[in-house]
Protein backbone atom coordinates (compact mmCIF):
# COMPACT_ATOMS: atom_id res chain seq x y z
CA UNK A 1 0.00 0.00 0.00
CA UNK A 2 1.43 3.47 -1.03
CA UNK A 3 1.41 5.80 1.99
CA UNK A 4 0.62 9.61 0.81
CA UNK A 5 0.77 12.87 2.45
CA UNK A 6 -1.79 15.36 1.46
CA UNK A 7 -2.09 18.58 2.82
CA UNK A 8 -4.58 21.79 2.33
CA UNK A 9 -4.71 21.57 -1.31
CA UNK A 10 -6.63 18.51 -0.67
CA UNK A 11 -8.72 19.45 2.45
CA UNK A 12 -9.75 22.64 0.16
CA UNK A 13 -10.91 20.28 -2.86
CA UNK A 14 -13.13 18.80 -0.61
CA UNK A 15 -15.66 21.52 -0.95
CA UNK A 16 -17.96 20.07 -3.88
CA UNK A 17 -17.64 23.96 -5.71
CA UNK A 18 -13.77 23.34 -5.89
CA UNK A 19 -12.11 22.87 -9.19
CA UNK A 20 -10.22 19.87 -7.89
CA UNK A 21 -13.21 18.07 -5.85
CA UNK A 22 -13.50 14.65 -8.15
CA UNK A 23 -9.72 14.46 -7.97
CA UNK A 24 -9.74 14.75 -4.03
CA UNK A 25 -13.24 12.44 -3.96
CA UNK A 26 -10.99 9.79 -6.10
CA UNK A 27 -8.29 9.96 -3.65
CA UNK A 28 -10.45 8.94 -0.74
CA UNK A 29 -12.06 6.31 -3.05
CA UNK A 30 -8.70 5.19 -3.60
CA UNK A 31 -8.17 5.35 0.27
CA UNK A 32 -11.28 2.99 1.04
CA UNK A 33 -10.14 0.54 -1.77
CA UNK A 34 -6.70 -0.02 0.34
CA UNK A 35 -4.75 1.05 -2.78
CA UNK A 36 -3.22 4.39 -0.74
CA UNK A 37 -3.28 5.19 3.46
CA UNK A 38 -3.77 9.06 3.60
CA UNK A 39 -1.64 10.70 5.96
CA UNK A 40 -2.75 14.50 6.34
CA UNK A 41 -0.02 16.96 7.14
CA UNK A 42 -0.51 18.73 10.66
CA UNK A 43 0.07 21.99 9.63
CA UNK A 44 -2.32 21.34 6.83
CA UNK A 45 -5.08 22.07 9.76
CA UNK A 46 -3.52 25.33 11.26
CA UNK A 47 -2.66 26.39 7.63
CA UNK A 48 -6.89 25.89 6.73
CA UNK A 49 -7.81 27.28 9.59
CA UNK A 50 -5.91 30.70 8.92
CA UNK A 51 -7.22 30.95 5.25
CA UNK A 52 -10.67 30.05 6.71
CA UNK A 53 -9.97 33.02 9.06
CA UNK A 54 -9.04 35.19 6.44
CA UNK A 55 -12.06 35.23 4.25
CA UNK A 56 -13.82 36.51 6.76
CA UNK A 57 -15.27 33.29 8.82
CA UNK A 58 -16.03 32.94 12.04
CA UNK A 59 -14.88 31.07 14.82
CA UNK A 60 -18.06 28.91 14.19
CA UNK A 61 -18.06 29.07 10.45
CA UNK A 62 -14.68 27.44 10.96
CA UNK A 63 -15.57 25.12 13.23
CA UNK A 64 -18.81 24.11 10.86
CA UNK A 65 -16.42 23.72 7.76
CA UNK A 66 -13.53 21.68 9.88
CA UNK A 67 -16.17 19.24 11.39
CA UNK A 68 -17.76 18.67 7.95
CA UNK A 69 -14.19 17.89 6.19
CA UNK A 70 -13.91 15.66 8.75
CA UNK A 71 -16.85 14.02 8.65
CA UNK A 72 -16.76 13.29 4.83
CA UNK A 73 -13.16 12.34 5.46
CA UNK A 74 -13.87 9.61 8.12
CA UNK A 75 -17.14 7.99 5.92
CA UNK A 76 -14.18 6.88 3.61
CA UNK A 77 -11.19 6.60 5.80
CA UNK A 78 -9.54 7.01 9.03
CA UNK A 79 -6.31 8.83 8.13
CA UNK A 80 -3.27 9.34 9.68
CA UNK A 81 -1.79 12.69 11.27
CA UNK A 82 2.35 12.53 11.26
CA UNK A 83 3.68 14.04 14.50
CA UNK A 84 4.55 17.82 14.28
CA UNK A 85 8.23 17.43 15.98
CA UNK A 86 11.31 19.78 16.30
CA UNK A 87 13.08 18.07 13.64
CA UNK A 88 9.85 18.60 11.20
CA UNK A 89 9.89 22.03 11.95
CA UNK A 90 13.62 22.80 11.88
CA UNK A 91 13.71 20.55 8.93
CA UNK A 92 11.12 22.98 7.26
CA UNK A 93 13.80 26.29 8.51
CA UNK A 94 16.61 24.13 6.34
CA UNK A 95 14.22 23.78 3.60
CA UNK A 96 13.09 27.33 3.32
CA UNK A 97 17.07 28.57 3.36
CA UNK A 98 18.06 26.05 0.87
CA UNK A 99 14.83 26.64 -1.63
CA UNK A 100 13.20 29.95 -0.82
CA UNK A 101 10.46 29.40 -2.93
CA UNK A 102 9.11 27.11 -0.21
CA UNK A 103 6.42 29.15 1.62
CA UNK A 104 6.16 28.46 5.60
CA UNK A 105 3.62 25.87 5.37
CA UNK A 106 5.19 24.01 2.35
CA UNK A 107 7.75 23.97 3.54
CA UNK A 108 6.32 21.99 6.54
CA UNK A 109 4.37 19.87 4.52
CA UNK A 110 7.29 19.15 2.34
CA UNK A 111 9.38 18.09 5.62
CA UNK A 112 6.98 15.94 6.77
CA UNK A 113 6.69 14.17 4.17
CA UNK A 114 10.61 13.46 3.87
CA UNK A 115 11.38 12.39 7.72
CA UNK A 116 8.14 9.85 7.37
CA UNK A 117 9.04 8.24 3.82
CA UNK A 118 5.46 9.58 2.21
CA UNK A 119 4.66 9.90 -1.46
CA UNK A 120 3.38 13.13 -2.21
CA UNK A 121 0.05 13.19 -3.67
CA UNK A 122 -1.14 16.67 -3.20
CA UNK A 123 -1.50 19.94 -5.50
CA UNK A 124 1.86 21.76 -5.13
CA UNK A 125 4.25 21.68 -7.79
CA UNK A 126 6.72 23.46 -5.92
CA UNK A 127 6.49 20.87 -3.24
CA UNK A 128 6.42 17.53 -5.53
CA UNK A 129 9.69 19.20 -6.89
CA UNK A 130 11.51 19.72 -3.41
CA UNK A 131 10.73 16.21 -2.24
CA UNK A 132 12.10 15.06 -6.05
CA UNK A 133 15.34 16.53 -5.13
CA UNK A 134 16.02 16.24 -1.73
CA UNK A 135 15.62 12.34 -2.79
CA UNK A 136 18.07 12.37 -5.29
Amino acid sequence: MIRVLLETGFLVSLNPKDRNHEWAMNLLKRAKDREIKIFISPASLVELSLILKSKGLSEEGINRVLTAMESLITRYVRPAFPDLTFEIVSGAAKLRMKYPQLSFFDSIHTATALANDLDYHDLDEVIRDVIKRERE
